[in-house]
Parts: C-alpha cells; sequence; structure tokens
C-alpha cells in the first residue's frame, strides 16, 4: 500500500514538475521574441543566488543592454521571497554588432621578442 502511494506521489511530481519547465520555457521564448522585436529587455538578478550581486549585475547588463540608453534597476524580493534586482534598459542590436565585427579589419601581430636573442652593439 505504501509502496503504491509513494509511486503515485513521484509520478505526480515528475508530470507536474514536466508541465511546469515546459511552460517555463514557453515564458522564456516569448520573452525574447518580444524584447527583440520591441528592444526592451527586463530581467531580474537574485541576491540570494549570486551573493557579488553587484558583479553579476554589471555582466548581464554588458551582454544585454545598450550602454548609450537609459536604463532601471529596482530592488525587488520575488514570490519565493529571494531578494534581488530587476534592470530593465534598451537591449543592444545583435544585427549592428555583428556587422561592425565583419567589417573592422583585423589587429596587426606584435611580433614577440626572443629572450634568448643576444643584443649586438655596434
Amino acid at each position: 500500500m505504501s509502496q503504491r502511494l509513494f509511486i503515485l506521489f513521484t509520478s505526480s511530481a515528475l508530470l507536474l514538475s514536466g508541465c511546469a519547465s515546459g511552460t517555463f520555457k514557453a515564458r522564456q521564448e516569448q520573452r525574447e521574441k518580444l524584447a527583440a522585436s520591441t528592444g526592451m529587455y527586463c530581467e531580474f538578478v537574485s541576491g540570494d543566488l549570486n551573493p557579488d550581486l553587484d558583479v553579476e549585475l554589471s555582466m548581464q547588463m554588458a551582454r544585454r543592454c545598450d550602454a548609450n540608453r537609459n536604463f532601471s534597476i529596482t530592488n525587488y524580493k520575488n514570490s519565493s521571497d529571494q531578494n534581488g534586482v530587476i534592470y530593465c534598459c534598451a537591449s543592444t542590436k545583435k544585427g549592428a554588432v555583428t556587422a561592425k565585427k565583419a567589417t573592422s579589419a583585423p589587429a596587426p601581430k606584435a611580433e614577440t621578442e626572443d629572450p634568448n636573442a643576444e643584443v649586438i652593439s655596434e
């Protein structure tokens, strides 16, 4: 009897977690599409998961935000009681970034000095 309850409970938990992760993935995809079409992006950064919150916030904003546009940062506590911040910003144009990289000339290679080379004075 207890084995059947355990199996029923375990299968129910797996089914619910599978549905929840599918919903989460669909919401993430929807957010990415909206961010791409509107140019606006918002993200929650957990202070509980990231003890160096300022460093994590800077890295995420550097990846996603246009540095020349205004942004907002707000302290926030989510429904799971995790403290953190929400940042919203204008997202970078990925097409413009790749176009700049494609047109830039490669940097000239610096010649390295041989530490074993002899110096001959004239």
